[in-house]
């Protein structure tokens, strides 16, 4: 059982130094360019969702006030 345990704590250190080692943080911001383009991607298309949506909802505010009429 004292091998199992001394195992796990010693493969769970590797694992971690690995890990550490092969993943620093700074490479996470490696591409501004991309996350820039897919920001921008998703700004125009927030716009056009805008753009589309509130026609559609000028005419649901409408007739609303219609049936409420009748």
């Amino acid at each position: 059982m004292n091998k199992k345990i001394l195992f796990f704590f010693l493969f769970t250190i590797t694992l971690s130094i690995i890990f550490i080692i092969t993943f620093p943080s700074f490479t996470f911001a490696a591409y501004p360019k991309l996350v820039s383009k897919l920001i921008n991607g998703f700004e125009s298309i927030k716009n056009w969702i805008i753009k589309i949506a509130t026609p559609a909802a000028a005419v649901a505010v409408r007739h609303r006030y219609i049936y409420e009429k009748i």
